[in-house]
């Protein structure tokens, strides 16, 4: 298959079949759920907006501008006319600033319309209105006092999840009340939960020429789906196969909350044995890394299992190790490909990705393939141990 060939993107996964060990956990107590309803008015939001108390951060990771200007001027219409706007949720940080959860294109709509300077060239002015067709072409300071000052008295309804809220419950709530016209991947919630030392990291890897070498540029960044990898490998990485319950999601977040309290020296260890998984990945099995083998024979997409089976038994070996895998990755491919071509590996690579049995059998076969060939005498005479 040519490089025009490969397939982009990456492979569905079916995480559980049915009713399988680990989907269903023990709820959290109800006592950690930290909200307080705040009384807003859209006056209130725009100060915060101008002053960057409320973060329409693009790292934030959905965008803040997929409502047209048409739709932004309806939701100005809805408050002139005084129609209530939906709720909104923002997660308050501890130097009291306010994340956005659930309302950014609505926020992103008041910021464009009243907190922007006029001379603004992404300043909205009104159009496509329903009802105040006279008002079309109009931009905040063109309306009538009367009118400015009633967009301004509006009040909202805003919840606020509080400062030491647990972090798990907060990605929950997050999850549960996050409703906009693009509801945020688990990628994108995490990073905005677990900010900090943990979130950065991610990023970091994800965007490193190592990891886009690897996996040739095929994964889509745009809703952090290349930080859900990365995660997947510190996962299984740091907290082994051996400690993993049979929920995945559970799973990811415990690694982000060990590494928010990680020293560098570990944060480097973990950076390193990454970049070296990655390096090798890409000069052993070079543009095929990560890919399953499909019915027709040829490699598909990369697929999300295999990925972190072989990114982390990689990363498990030292330098020297890998070295010989790489003098012997004629024998390996072969054994890897034999691997692949097997119906019962294929298929815990491809249903019910996330039960304790699949998760530790794909990563056991990876171990003993490697192993395997670091075992041949060939190549273990110039080894340094």
């Amino acid at each position: 298959m040519s490089e025009r060939e490969l397939p982009v993107g990456v492979e569905e996964e079916i995480l559980y079949n049915g009713s399988e060990d680990g989907v269903i956990t023990e709820p959290f107590n109800p006592k950690d759920v930290d909200i307080i309803s705040q009384p807003m008015t859209i006056s209130n939001l725009a100060d915060r907006l101008e002053y960057g108390d409320i973060i329409l951060d693009p790292d934030f990771q959905r965008r803040p501008d997929l409502w047209d200007a048409g739709k932004q001027s309806r939701l100005i219409e809805s408050l002139i006319i005084r129609i209530p706007l939906p709720t909104f949720y923002f997660d308050s940080t501890e130097d009291d600033k306010l994340i956005v959860v659930d309302g950014l294109q609505r926020l992103n709509a008041i910021r464009r319309f009243i907190v922007l300077k006029p001379e603004d060239p992404d300043r909205l002015v009104l159009e496509k209105l329903e009802y105040l067709k006279e008002y079309e072409g109009y931009s905040f300071e063109m309306l009538p006092t009367s009118i400015r000052r009633r967009i301004k008295e509006q009040l909202i309804t805003a919840y606020v999840i509080r400062p030491g809220t647990p972090d798990k419950v907060r990605t929950s709530i997050f999850t549960r009340i996050n409703t906009g016209g693009l509801t945020l991947e688990p990628a994108e919630i995490k990073n905005s939960v677990y900010r900090g030392q943990a979130a950065n990291l991610l990023k970091e890897l994800a965007h490193s020429a190592e990891f886009i070498q690897a996996t040739r540029g095929k994964i889509d960044s745009r809703r952090m789906l290349d930080c859900e990898f990365v995660n997947r490998f510190l996962a299984f990485y740091l907290l082994g196969t051996e400690r993993y319950e049979g929920n995945l999601e559970d799973f990811l977040n415990n690694v982000l909350i060990r590494l928010q309290k990680e020293t560098p020296e570990e944060i480097d260890k973990c950076r390193e044995a990454f970049f070296r998984s990655m390096r090798y990945a890409r000069d052993i099995f070079g543009e095929h890394a990560f890919r399953k083998i499909n019915a027709d024979g040829r490699y598909g997409q990369i697929n999300k299992p295999l990925f972190d089976a072989v990114s982390v038994n990689l990363a498990k070996l030292s330098a020297a190790d890998c070295e010989a895998l790489l003098a012997g990755k004629e024998k390996l491919k072969k054994k890897y490909t034999a691997l692949l071509k097997n119906e019962k590996f294929v298929d815990i690579i491809t249903r019910g990705t996330a039960t304790i049995s699949n998760v530790r059998s794909r990563h056991k076969n990876l171990d003993k393939i490697f192993h395997e060939v670091l075992s041949d005498d060939s190549l273990s005479a110039d080894r340094k141990f």
